[in-house]
């Protein structure tokens, strides 16, 4: 089986929080961003047939006279170099965008002798035109062709035009030059409804229409053609930054595989969500300043491999949340899962929500149905969908402890509805169905199998996937036994499933009461006694999470659990609690329960953190275990005030810090623990 990577981080909340590994909130400087746009544009050929970029130049704080002189204009113009009209002979001219937060800037340079002006300004006289594209939330562009008339000096003064009628607040002033004119125009952003949230993803062409006599256009030459997405972008600084640094440095494809707008940080301003390759990127004019961008490598090997990028608002803060479906493999073995992005203060997502919908190999297909409902709270409907070349007797595929599975055919639940808590995106209603198929894992204990200890035996079967007791799996006497003995008190088991943990096929309960984590079966210890272990937390809400899934390639579940533990701080940090978030791997055996696996995955004291990640990856037999430096939150390098752990602390394996010299740990199991590579 092809092996792929389910990567998860834990913090002080229930719900995993992080980047996407590897990622980066990147800011480049103007002159850094000029130098790398320079050397991009040296290795990019055949651009004027193809119509070229407006980069446009940011000029907040700069004192602007519109005065037709361009010596506050850093750089060099861009050549109106494509012919659209006429032979171009004896016409040029150039051009450069900018803006500010209230308006935009167009300066052109035009070399032609004769000016051709009327009072009227209208078509067929000398202009320069502004087309610019507006993207829709909904899909499309909205295009709008804003003209610039030059005056004559002492004869017809300039006008700024759209559809036709003078536009308000606009200026354009112009300055004779030897062989034409230099002309500076002030547009408002307001102009343009638009652009009261949308000023990202823009296109852009720069035209100019050359008139032998008043109605009678000759020559047009502009940076481009086209209408609406088929004209080349009009990009502002951050956008600059992402295609010069991310986009061409990585040689990614120009064109991105997934688009979506919407607001998903700070102001109303829209934010463009998009997908290159293997990368998500997040960029807006006002996200982090209108200086930076995000990327986050999603993990996949093509950006056919999303198959959705959506945004919607789950908490109904007014603020999107990026969702996105993928597919981590090849095309021929993969599986399918939703993730949900939620940008933190700091401007990075966190993954607010992942669960496997489809599973696909040579063999077989399992594909649920997933629907994204928009309301004042968005809603996930999963529920069983396509099936194709499944046996449940054969059916061997690993189950993700890390995420809720794909809902295969023979179980009983039809639909699952997830939608916001109030901390989390949660499980908040299902409906149960008739399967068509029966069998198979998670469908009830199995017919029993043959075992590689056994003769002619095969690989061991996988266990099923934990879910709940039933009746004559709940054994009463057993558990009141455990509390009997252990002085438990009352109360129902905050976690409590049943899966294949030892022995035979037949499954045991594994449940936490209190601190406890508890074992009994039918067929453990004769169905007479039962095994626990306590979790070193301080308080039974400290156990965050228990799952279940065969680490060590036996065919038997290992339990994981992920909590919190607490710790004092000393006095020089102010006394406050420490908070370390950990991963604990327990292994039952004929009598007792042994932890195999413990690793420290997140720290945080008051409002810092550090947020750690794990990797769970399948091998030959079995499945490694990847710890990975993730980020912070507030500490920085200098201000983090714990040394780096390079043994275990506690009992746990050491978190690994954003800015150690360890990135990645893996840990292999050995037939007894995992221990390190």
């Amino acid at each position: 089986m092809q092996s792929y990577a389910l990567v998860v981080a834990v913090d002080r909340f229930a719900v995993p929080r992080q980047t996407t590994p590897p990622s980066m909130i990147a800011r480049f400087p103007r002159g850094a961003v000029a130098a790398l746009l320079t050397l991009a544009l040296t290795l990019v050929t055949g651009l004027a047939a193809a119509g070229r970029a407006i980069d446009a130049e940011p000029m907040q704080g700069v004192k602007i006279r519109i005065d037709g002189q361009l010596r506050e204009w850093p750089g060099r113009l861009l050549e109106l170099g494509d012919t659209v009209k006429g032979s171009g002979k004896g016409t040029r001219a150039s051009t450069k965008i900018g803006y500010d937060d209230n308006n935009l800037y167009v300066v052109l340079k035009i070399f032609d002798d004769k000016i051709v002006r009327t009072k009227a300004a209208d078509d067929g006289e000398d202009h320069g035109t502004l087309s610019i594209a507006f993207p829709s939330p909904k899909g499309g562009f909205t295009t709008h062709d804003l003209q610039l008339f030059p005056g004559q000096p002492g004869k017809v003064a300039g006008a700024v035009k759209l559809a036709g009628n003078n536009v308000a607040g606009a200026k354009i002033v112009e300055a004779p030059v030897k062989g034409g004119l230099e002309v500076e125009a002030q547009i408002p952003w307001s102009t343009f409804s638009q652009a009261a949230r949308m000023r990202v993803g823009l296109r852009g062409v720069v035209s100019y229409s050359d008139a032998d006599s008043p109605g009678s256009i000759r020559t047009v030459v502009a940076t481009g053609s086209g209408r609406g997405s088929a004209m080349p972008p009009l990009r502002l600084e951050a956008e600059q930054a992402l295609d010069a640094a991310l986009i061409r440095g990585k040689g990614l494809s120009g064109r991105a595989a997934k688009v979506a707008y919407g607001n998903v940080a700070e102001d109303a301003m829209y934010e463009r969500v998009a997908v290159y390759d293997n990368f998500l990127t997040v960029v807006g004019p006002r996200y982090r300043g209108g200086k930076e961008f995000y990327f986050g490598e999603l993990g996949i090997s093509g950006a056919k491999m999303v198959t959705r990028l959506d945004l919607a608002d789950f908490d109904g803060d007014g603020k999107d949340e990026i969702f996105v479906q993928k597919r981590l493999g090849g095309s021929d073995r993969f599986r399918e899962i939703v993730t949900v992005l939620k940008l933190g203060a700091d401007g990075a997502p966190w993954l607010a929500f992942v669960h496997e919908v489809g599973i696909k190999t040579p063999d077989l297909e399992i594909l649920n149905k997933v629907t994204l409902s928009k309301k004042a709270k968005s809603e996930i409907t999963i529920e069983q969908g396509e099936v194709e070349g499944v046996d449940p007797a054969e059916y061997k595929e690993v189950m993700p402890s890390d995420m809720p599975s794909t809902l295969l055919p023979w179980q009983t639940v039809g639909k699952r509805v997830f939608k916001w808590d109030g901390k989390a995106i949660t499980k908040s209603d299902e409906d149960a169905w008739k399967p068509k198929m029966t069998g198979g894992p998670g469908a009830g204990p199995a017919p029993a199998k043959k075992t590689a200890s056994a003769p002619g035996g095969s690989e061991p079967a996988a266990p099923p996937k934990p879910r709940p007791p039933s009746a004559d799996e709940l054994l009463d006497r057993v558990y009141a036994l455990y509390k009997k003995e252990r002085g438990a008190g009352g109360g129902k088991p905050r976690f409590d499933f049943v899966t294949d943990v030892h022995g035979d096929r037949t499954p045991e309960r594994v449940l936490v009461h209190g601190k406890d984590l508890v074992v009994f079966g039918k067929a453990y210890r004769g169905g007479t006694s039962f095994a626990f272990i306590t979790i070193g937390v301080a308080d039974p809400k400290d156990v965050l999470d228990v799952s279940a899934r065969d680490l060590t390639g036996d065919g038997k579940a290992e339990i994981i659990v992920r909590g919190v533990l607490h710790a004092k701080a000393s006095k020089a940090l102010g006394g406050d609690v420490v908070d370390r978030q950990a991963l604990l791997v327990y292994r039952v055996g004929d009598a007792a329960i042994t932890r195999i696996f413990a690793a420290e995955t997140g720290r945080a004291l008051g409002e810092n953190s550090i947020i750690g990640a794990v990797a769970m990856e399948p091998e030959s037999k079995g499945v490694s275990i990847e710890l990975r430096a993730g980020r912070a939150v507030g500490w920085t390098e200098k201000t983090y005030p714990f040394p780096q752990d390079t043994t275990a602390a506690g009992g746990l394996e050491p978190l690994l810090l954003p800015w150690g010299d360890t990135k990645k740990k893996r840990y292999r199991f050995d037939g007894s623990t995992y221990v390190a590579d």
